[in-house]
């Protein structure tokens, strides 16, 4: 990987986790990702799942018993 995508994906991470950037960085972001198709498809699939975390976090958890039904039915596949 290149260091201009390293870096950008960097900043672009730390844009989907909530963290401010100046309009600038902001800016230097959005010009790679319109030249760069990885960095683009990347960061996009990086959004996609932070946006599901995000939904998720307000969910209840799995109850026990539905884990351990889970869990039975995938040792029974290995």
């Amino acid at each position: 990987m290149k260091e201009r995508c390293r870096e950008t994906l960097e900043r672009a991470y730390l844009f989907l986790d909530g963290e401010l950037l100046s309009v600038t960085e902001r800016h230097e972001i959005k010009l790679h990702l319109e030249d760069c198709a990885p960095c683009f498809e990347r960061v996009g699939l990086e959004g996609d799942v932070a946006k599901i975390v995000a939904r998720l976090r307000g969910c209840q958890p799995c109850p026990a018993s539905l884990r351990q039904k889970i869990s039975s039915l995938l040792d029974e596949t290995h």
